[in-house]
């Protein structure tokens, strides 16, 4: 056994995953470019959202998504026992934010991305009905969204718990 073999094969294949990531969103974007309900609101958004998706399927055992969908994902990345699950990842999560008439998943969850470590953290989540009693805000951009302050959100493990 060559423990240094090992630790360069995992390398090697955590780049091969990041490619295929950087891929499927350089995909998912040109897919969208000029819809109407395309917003991409920062550089980088699908990648981010992406890797989003990719950190909450590794922690709850689910598969990652990878199909392109012309009409988009329908308002949700996952399905699972407890129904319809939407990651929403921002560099700056201070909120759960989620748009004003397109509260359609079950269940919200809301990650961070980290830009020097190319990393995500799930910070935690909220049902739809919180969602959708959730005060509501304009963030600068026109659009009206319901929020939640991260510290608000239910911790993840309560989350974990009720995914089989």
């Amino acid at each position: 056994m060559d423990i240094r073999q090992d630790y360069n094969d995992a390398i090697v294949l955590g780049y091969k995953m990041i490619d295929n990531i950087r891929k499927m969103a350089a995909d998912r974007e040109e897919l969208h470019k000029n819809h109407a309900s395309s917003r991409p609101l920062s550089k980088d958004y699908e990648y981010i959202g992406l890797k989003g998706e990719e950190k909450f399927a590794e922690e709850f055992s689910l598969a990652l998504d990878k199909e392109l969908k012309p009409g988009g994902d329908k308002g949700h990345d996952f399905s699972s026992s407890i129904g319809a699950i939407d990651v929403k990842t921002a560099r700056k999560a201070y909120n759960l934010i989620v748009e004003e008439g397109k509260v359609r998943a079950d269940v919200y969850v809301l990650a961070q991305y980290e830009d020097s470590s190319d990393s995500v953290k799930l910070l935690g989540w909220a049902s739809k009905d919180e969602v959708l009693k959730a005060p509501k805000k304009d963030f600068g951009y026109g659009i009206i969204n319901h929020y939640i302050p991260k510290h608000d959100l239910h911790h993840m493990d309560f989350l974990r718990l009720q995914i089989k």
